[in-house]
Order: structure tokens, then sequence, then C-alpha cells
């Protein structure tokens, strides 16, 4: 996966979508995170896409926003805000390529482009695909990180997975059994 993952290239594209990670109390992203978005901010002064969407999760517990957080870094870094949609429902990978989908339907454009870090970067465009958008490969930051290499391992367990669509039957039995409680 980390493989196919580095050999990824962007194409042009209608979106590209930023999978979310972790922001400090006061939604500033982390390292990682902020690396993605230096990634995005690239792609899209570099004319490889009219607009970013920003999808990630809010904390239930002291309400960290990733999506807000994200589109307050690239406007601080010079993309127009009009050129950025906020998804603070993308909780997970699959969630925020549906997301995705539903805005490129909705404005009646179909090409996405990924960007994370190079080893998410197969089991996204994967999520994208399942929801039906149009790959249009991906981008990553060329900053690495140590936890990269636990996280590169990780992706050989999710990928399958999502392959598979075990994550969804995952879920909903652990929602089945939540409810029961």
């Amino acid at each position: 996966m980390a493989i196919a993952g580095l050999l990824t290239t962007p194409k042009r594209a209608d979106l590209a979508l930023v999978l979310g990670n972790t922001v400090t109390r006061g939604n500033r992203p982390m390292p990682r995170l902020e690396a993605r978005l230096e990634a995005a901010r690239a792609l899209y002064a570099n004319g490889g896409c009219a607009t970013i969407m920003v999808s990630g999760g809010i904390d239930p517990h002291d309400h960290r926003n990733e999506a807000a957080g994200m589109k307050q870094w690239l406007v601080d870094h010079g993309v127009p805000s009009q050129k950025i949609e906020e998804d603070p429902y993308g909780n997970d990978t699959r969630a925020s390529a549906r997301h995705a989908e539903a805005w490129l339907a909705a404005h009646d454009k179909r090409s996405v482009v990924a960007v994370s870090q190079f080893y998410h970067l197969p089991r996204t465009r994967l999520a994208l695909h399942q929801a039906g958008a149009v790959d249009a490969g991906g981008t990553y930051p060329r900053r690495w990180f140590l936890r990269d290499i636990y996280s590169s391992y990780r992706e050989a367990l999710g990928y399958p997975a999502y392959w598979l669509q075990v994550d969804g039957a995952l879920r909903r039995r652990h929602a089945d059994i939540n409810a029961s409680s």
C-alpha cells in the first residue's frame, strides 16, 4: 500500500479532498495535518483543482473541529475562502468520500484528487471510487513523520477492509451492540 501511495500522482480535478487529522484545542492543525494542507495549497496554486474540500470530524468531548481548523489554515495561507468547502462530518475516510461525491453531484462535477499521507492514498482513492467519484489520483506531503511507519502497516489491514466493505459491517455490528446495551 505504501509503495502504491508513493507512486500516486495528481491529475487536474474539480475537487481536492483533504482528509482530516489532529488539531489543537484552538483548531490549529498539528504537523501531519499541516503537511497535508501544504500539499493541498500547492495543488490549488498550481491549477490542480478548482475547489478544496476539507473533511474531518468534531471531537465530541472538547469540540475541536478539524474542518474549521483546516479551512482557516488554508485561508491564512492564501486560498480564497469561497474556494474551500468545509465538511465537519468526515469522521472517517469513507464518510469523507461520500461527502465529496455528494458535493460533486450537487455541483455537476465529477473528478476528485485525494490529499493525505502517501500510505493513506490507496484506501482514500478506493473509497472515492466506491462512492462514485471519478478518481484523479492523489498528492501527499513530502514531509515524513515517525508515525508514518506504524500507519503504513495499519493500511495493510485498512485497505482490504474497505475493499471488502467489512468496515461498514463492523460499524453496524458495533451500533447494534451499543443499542442493545
